[in-house]
């Protein structure tokens, strides 16, 4: 065997040391503790908003075919819309300022109703009572969907909203709202239909971003399938940038044969400058992210079953994008550590909880990530309070 010059070989060294990637994990950040808000049942959604202005954030939920506030630090409980036209509790919702008088309104969705809004009447009389339901839009139906996210980049927030219902209200669509002039008397938000009959499947939860880079957000998709023959993929529709406020956008089919594909959140997850995609097949196995721009799929967690829930934020403030999810199925809450190059360690933050919606949110003011959980089959609202010293 010929054999190299022995001056050569400390070279040799050291390009193989240059040439191999290694990862590097922090340890775990240890026990979250877990603060019980309610349990009062099944619990799709929830939302922390500072109602009351004592800078504590408080928690509004939906269950019992109410929505209630819940208010900080004792979660003394006050209803602030009892049973919506008797069709149960709301599936999803959002902090939103629907009126633009500074302080932050609540908006709902139904699964197989219209969208509407609760105008906040402040902090001398938010906590006394039941707010005023306005209306969103009376068209669109079957929601499983509803994001706030500056879409026109005016500097106020719209709301995206799907129709997941095939054959009621906009079939197989989706819609961006914007605000009307006056949110207190109008019948309805100006709708802008982006993605027109083409989101058909059970289209679920969104993501919105800037993926290209031009300045304006794209609108993401899942959707699960089951109940319907089609489905089973993530897709996002192209923005189409400048004064171009109405009509189709151009969709861009991330992946197929997704087996119950549901959320999907923008995030540099690599540190390479470009916004990637996570996602979760909620209604089935697998937290995911797709690379920018080729979009190739890199598995987080393959065996975590029902990730119904997910949320992306610097957990442990190293500079990168973490995740986070629950698994109904599995009954764990588990956050993954990013080691800024797009690998991921796994952690596990609770056992024996559901959840159906998971919020990234600073719920103690102490400067980190805490999670908000809406507790679905486990009948609670609670939240986890981030370890990080």
């Amino acid at each position: 065997m010929t054999r190299l010059p022995t001056f050569i070989r400390p070279f040799l060294a050291a390009i193989l040391v240059a040439t191999t990637t290694t990862f590097s994990f922090a340890a775990d950040l240890g026990p979250w503790k877990k603060h019980v808000v309610t349990e009062q049942g099944h619990c799709n959604t929830a939302i922390a908003i500072d109602v009351s202005g004592d800078g504590l954030l408080d928690v509004i939920a939906s269950a019992n075919g109410t929505v209630s506030l819940f208010i900080a630090p004792g979660w003394e409980q006050e209803i602030v819309l009892h049973r919506f036209d008797g069709r149960g509790a709301c599936i999803h919702s959002a902090p939103i300022d629907a009126d633009g008088d500074g302080d932050l309104d609540w908006a709902g969705t139904l699964a197989n109703a219209h969208p509407f809004w609760l105008e906040n009447p402040g902090p001398a009389t938010a906590t006394q009572g039941p707010w005023t339901a306005r209306p969103i839009d009376n068209q669109i139906t079957g929601i499983h969907c509803l994001l706030r996210s500056d879409i026109d980049n005016d500097g106020r927030d719209d709301l995206v909203i799907n129709n997941f219902e095939p054959e009621k209200g906009l079939g197989d669509s989706m819609a961006w709202f914007s605000r009307p002039a006056n949110p207190k008397t109008a019948t309805s938000w100006v709708r802008h239909v982006f993605a027109d009959g083409d989101a058909r499947g059970g289209s679920h939860y969104m993501g919105a971003g800037d993926i290209d880079g031009d300045g304006w957000k794209e609108i993401a998709v899942g959707a699960k399938g089951k109940p319907f023959a089609d489905g089973n993929w993530f897709a996002f529709w192209k923005h189409p940038g400048g004064e171009q406020l109405d009509g189709a956008w151009e969709k861009v089919v991330l992946a197929e044969n997704q087996t119950a594909a549901t959320n999907i959140l923008p995030a540099d997850v690599n540190g390479d400058g470009k916004v990637d995609w996570v996602a979760s097949r909620g209604h089935g196995m697998g937290v995911l992210w797709f690379e920018n721009p080729s979009w190739k799929i890199h598995d987080i967690d393959i065996e975590i079953e029902f990730p119904h829930s997910l949320t992306v934020a610097d957990f442990d403030q190293d500079g990168d994008s973490d995740v986070a999810t629950c698994g109904y199925g599995s009954e764990r809450v588990m956050w993954y550590e990013n080691d800024g190059l797009g690998n991921f360690a796994q952690h596990t933050v609770d056992t024996g909880q559901q959840s159906y919606d998971l919020r990234s949110v600073d719920m103690d003011g102490d400067g980190d990530a805490d999670l908000l959980n809406a507790g679905r089959g486990s009948n609670n609202v609670v939240w986890y309070e981030n370890p990080l010293k």
